[in-house]
Parts: structure tokens; C-alpha cells; sequence
């Protein structure tokens, strides 16, 4: 970002949803001004659905998705909002936000798979969890 102000989010807390907070810090840095209303809403939306079906979240497939080969990773997606994907893990009761980024022009095994290590990372990192 050039000398513009970095932008910031009113992120929902939930008991049960934490985030990293480098994740916090990607997704400030992604989401396009112009798309800063219908990013938080879309981001409010998904977290209380999160937060109301951790388990069972995947079942609404436009939003979320489970990533194949991986150790318990998961994806929120925001396909509409410059196709931004959050990388989360479920463990019991609670989901942990761990990075996001822009996936661009389609869904590549191979790109995913480079975002899979740091997520592992901040997992294991919960002095960063809000």
C-alpha cells in the first residue's frame, strides 16, 4: 500500500473462532478498498455460521471447503470478493484462522500447497490466536 492509511476491520469474536493475527494482517492488506462493505459482511457472515456449525461448516460448499491431502486444513472462501481464501484448522470445538490470501485465475494444486506450511506454523504458534 502506498502512503494510503492501512485499513481496518471490525473482526467478530466468537468464543469458539480465534484468529492469527497475521492473518488479521493479510486479509487488511488483500481486500481492495472499493471492496472493504462487502468483504466484512461476507467475512460476519461466514464467521457466525462458522462459529454456529464447526463440524459441520463444510456442508455449505459455496463457503467453505476441505482440503484434500492436507492435515485437517480448511478453506473459507470469498469467491466473489477478489476469490480471497482463509486457511483454518478445526480442533474440537473451535476453529483457528490461520492466513489468507488471493488465490488467482483458478483453483491450482500447486499454489494452494505453497500456503500450507505457515498456516501449520501459526497453528502451532497460539500465542498469536485472538
Amino acid at each position: 500500500m502506498s502512503d494510503e492509511v492501512r485499513k481496518t476491520f471490525d473482526f467478530p469474536k466468537y468464543v469458539n473462532v480465534h484468529i492469527h493475527k497475521e492473518c488479521k494482517q493479510e486479509l487488511e492488506l488483500l481486500v481492495q478498498k472499493e471492496n472493504i462493505p462487502a468483504f466484512i459482511k461476507a467475512y460476519q457472515d461466514r464467521i457466525a455460521y462458522l462459529s454456529q456449525n464447526i463440524g459441520k461448516e463444510t456442508f455449505h460448499r459455496q463457503w467453505f471447503e476441505i482440503l484434500k491431502g492436507t492435515k485437517g486444513l480448511r478453506a473459507i472462501r470469498f469467491l466473489r470478493i477478489q476469490n480471497i481464501r482463509i486457511l483454518y484448522i478445526v480442533d474440537g470445538n473451535n476453529a483457528y484462522l490461520l492466513l489468507a490470501f488471493e488465490e488467482r485465475q483458478g483453483h491450482r494444486k500447486d499454489e494452494y500447497a505453497n500456503y500450507f506450511s505457515p498456516a501449520y506454523s501459526r497453528y502451532q504458534d497460539k500465542e498469536m490466536l485472538e
